[in-house]
């Protein structure tokens, strides 16, 4: 590894390692020999659960508010929640006899209710399976069976579609807790009457093992259909501990000083918006304002009217933020840091979202991640170097990169490969999938990512493609397959590809190419009527339907998706 040669201060609040050898790096080594960044900041982290975690210093803010709904005011203080929580988990998991292990749906959109449901559960031993509330019961019906679900959390307006769904699992049925106010609906359980209900003299449920599963958000890795990504409490408590270093994530929170407030706009049931916001801001005692969806003028509102100090956002809402008039420097004027995810911020639109704020102080940061990180994998450092917004940063704490030719062989720095990542916020794996498993993860603990990368002279990591062939949709990941095998469906098809074509507003968005059967007058408005109930919005073919004579594949079949984007 390299020595330390001397120390720059930057800021004389913090000083600022520089490492020198053939590279200069900032808050890294650089091992010349096997071309592995590691990073040299460092964190402790302790032997809890989830939830231990995130209550461990509620006694400091136990009567200060911890989530209030953006849309109806709903709100929960930080005894109230946590009192809910375990009241919930513990009779949930007597009224239903689930065991340590067993998975729980959560299909709810971002509410004060969504915290209440996973700390329960996360307490209880059992496991939150997250799912979009926009999915199709197909979608749903899908995640419910690998994940063996034994119940399914949900609001009154989701219901039917949850009931469908549960329907049409390999089971054919389960439990249904319902949120709001008064009595359960038919044959469903009253979420309000599992945090009210006395939990004296019930089984409390026995503490879960740290290395067991927490969470199983489903993520489509780097190809085909969704799969349950395994993390257990250690892997999300160990990225809350990476992300809260103040270089990745300074904490805007100080004694004395009043409360700081974070926005909750990312979907909670993305492990960007679980991990990254969720847990990390009620850690760290914030108030969390919840926002069920981006709606322009309910998410103008809100800013105006809590005017918080960290948001998490996308490139395509940082732009909405830094465009719109109806916001101003005086309503943003609480604005921290402002957190951004899923792709790079262009720099004229930074500029404009740095010029409307207006304050020397404000931090904008980029930062890389995955589901199978737990969250988040690298980001820019807060004393981001002059002309690298367009990176995502450096690897976090206790974490390692490379970068790889398609051999597995490490590549020099400044050389252009996969990006792999290694370190204990690393999945346990996919469930029921071994060989997904397998190709994800190599056996020295490499997570591979898909996408191809370089790690600049100063250790700045710059992602210029993907080997994976997902397309990313605002953020929300849509395999190509999924949408391939509905299209095939179609009795006027003769064969199907997908692939993702560059969209200003989303990044990218679904574009098919069909060939039609020699008898088929079908047309373009049929095929999207076709997928119209079958898939979500975002996955919906928003690029548009070509028809060709013929889908490039190569020899084995694999459809040359890089021929298409030509056509």
């Amino acid at each position: 590894m390299l020595k330390l040669k001397r120390v720059l201060i930057l800021n004389p609040a913090r000083q600022i390692i520089i490492r020198s050898a053939s590279t200069i790096l900032v808050n890294l080594s650089y091992d010349s020999e096997t071309h592995i960044f590691t990073s040299n900041l460092t964190v402790e982290v302790p032997d809890k659960t989830v939830s231990e975690f995130v209550w461990q210093d509620i006694a400091k803010w136990e009567h200060q508010p911890a989530l209030t709904c953006g849309i109806t005011g709903k709100n929960y203080t930080y005894g109230q929640v946590k009192g809910a929580s375990a009241a919930f988990g513990i009779n949930l998991a007597n009224d239903l006899n689930l065991k340590t292990g067993e998975t729980v749906g959560i299909v709810l959109p971002n509410m004060p209710e969504f915290p209440a449901t996973y700390f329960g559960l996360a307490a209880a031993g059992l496991v939150a399976t997250t799912a979009n509330p926009i999915y199709t019961p197909t979608e749903l019906s899908h995640q419910f069976t690998d994940a063996k679900v034994r119940a399914v959390v949900t609001t009154p307006e989701l219901l039917d579609k949850v009931k469908q769904a549960l329907e049409m699992t390999s089971a054919g049925g389960g439990h249904v807790i319902v949120t709001g106010e008064g009595n359960a609906h038919d044959g469903c359980i009253s979420f309000e009457n599992l945090i009210k209900k006395s939990t004296k003299g019930a089984r409390i449920p026995e503490r879960p093992d740290p290395d067991s599963i927490a969470c199983l958000p489903y993520s489509s890795g780097t190809t085909g259909k969704p799969k349950g990504v395994m993390l257990t409490h250690r892997n999300l408590v160990t990225n809350l501990c990476q992300i809260n270093h103040p270089e990745v994530f300074v904490n805007v929170s100080k004694p004395g000083k009043l409360q700081a407030k974070a926005l909750s706009i990312l979907p909670m049931f993305h492990i960007y918006g679980l991990n990254g916001v969720m847990n990390l801001a009620l850690y760290r005692g914030h108030h969390l304002i919840t926002l069920p969806r981006f709606e322009p003028q309910t998410f103008v509102e809100t800013i105006k009217k809590y005017n918080p100090n960290t948001v998490c956002m996308a490139p395509a809402l940082i732009a909405f933020v830094s465009q719109t008039s109806d916001l101003t420097s005086e309503d943003l004027k609480g604005l921290q840091i402002a957190m951004n995810g899923s792709a790079a911020v262009p720099t004229s639109i930074a500029d404009q979202l740095n010029t409307k704020i207006n304050n020397p102080e404000f931090i904008l940061k980029t930062g890389y991640g995955l589901t199978e990180t737990s969250c988040c994998a690298s980001m820019t450092p807060t004393t981001l170097r002059p002309g690298k917004i367009a990176s995502c940063g450096m690897n976090i704490p206790l974490s390692e990169v490379k970068i790889a030719d398609e051999t597995g062989r490490a590549l020099a720095q400044g050389k252009t490969g996969e990006l792999l990542f290694r370190g204990k916020n690393v999945m346990k794996g996919y469930l029921n999938n071994e060989k997904a498993t397998r190709e994800t993860i190599t056996e020295d603990g490499w997570l591979k990512t898909g996408d191809i990368a370089y790690v600049d002279d100063e250790g700045y990591i710059f992602v210029v493609g993907r080997m994976k062939e997902l397309i990313k949709v605002k953020g929300f990941q849509v395999s190509p397959t999924e949408l391939e095998e509905q299209l095939v469906k179609i009795s006027g098809v003769l064969d199907a590809a997908v692939i993702g074509v560059a969209d200003e507003k989303s990044g990218e968005v679904p574009k098919a190419f069909l060939v039609k059967k020699s008898d088929s007058s079908l047309s373009e408005q049929e095929v999207m009527d076709f997928l119209k109930d079958k898939v979500a919005p975002y996955k919906q073919l928003k690029g548009g339907v070509q028809f060709v004579s013929v889908i490039p594949r190569n020899p084995s079949g694999k459809i040359l998706r890089n021929e298409l984007k030509s056509l």
